[in-house]
């Protein structure tokens, strides 16, 4: 169980606690894929129930994604859309394995990550191409998040369409002053009070970016007693020798 007033940043059919929270609320729409040609759109079967889940995801590399550990909870399959801005038109490819940190704590949010193996390798060009993974990416204080789903928190209302944002960095000890709670393997991005721009249902899993295309976080949750706006990522250099590991594995399964 989560603690109540935590919530995922992933998006059912309007479900309260647990599957929960992740699209971009504010920002703009991407006019071109080519701005974000890294981000691939992740569609997930429910295993015990007819339910759909929407997650964000980036690619490594032609075989591999990487996205948040929570998105495949108790998930039977999954496709990912690559290639437009419209999560309808992209060209769709199987999931064909994942792999969530073996140490994904879903009690206290540890470890939020995990890799997906597609069934066919993408052919990269100027709509598709992976994101930089580096173990000591450049200091930034500013980073680039897109997304598809929940524009408006109030009435749930989303769009196919991608959107993006820019998001202030906080360091880890900068969140725990905020947080308290917030796990190592974390940092934190957005506005500590209810303003600007930010992630929301449907945006877990998506990767926060600098420069680009080097990959520094993904959306994890939102601790909604302290804020709405900011975001609790995964720190993915932080986890850089477990993606290392974990994608060829996974390459040569």
């Amino acid at each position: 169980m989560i603690a109540v007033g935590l919530l995922f940043l992933i998006c059912s059919f309007k479900s309260i606690l647990g599957k929960e929270e992740g699209f971009i609320v504010g920002g703009d729409f991407v006019k071109s894929i080519k701005k974000f040609p890294h981000v691939a759109f992740l569609t997930l079967q429910a295993a015990d129930s007819q339910d759909e889940f929407i997650c964000g995801s980036s690619i490594l590399n032609q075989l591999i994604l990487v996205t948040a550990a929570h998105c495949f909870d108790n998930i039977a399959t999954a496709t990912a859309s690559v290639g437009n801005v419209d999560r309808e038109k992209g060209k769709v490819h199987r999931v064909a394995s994942w792999q969530q940190h073996e140490k994904w704590d879903t009690v206290n949010i540890n470890h939020d990550i995990a890799l997906c193996r597609l069934q066919k390798p993408l052919t990269l060009g100027h709509t598709v191409k992976r994101v930089v993974l580096m173990k000591r990416p450049p200091k930034a204080r500013i980073a680039d998040l897109a997304g598809w789903g929940v524009t408006n928190e109030e009435d749930y209302s989303d769009t196919v369409m991608l959107k993006h944002t820019r998001q202030k960095l906080w360091t880890h000890a900068q969140c725990q002053r905020i947080l308290h709670n917030s796990p190592r393997g974390t940092i934190c991005g957005g506005e500590s009070s209810a303003k600007g721009d930010f992630a929301s249902s449907g945006d877990s899993g998506s990767g926060l970016l600098i420069g680009d295309n080097i990959i520094v976080g993904l959306v994890s949750y939102k601790d909604t007693s302290v804020s709405r706006s900011l975001v609790i990522y995964t720190d993915v250099p932080y986890f850089y020798d477990w993606i290392s590991h974990t994608s060829k594995r996974l390459s040569c399964s």
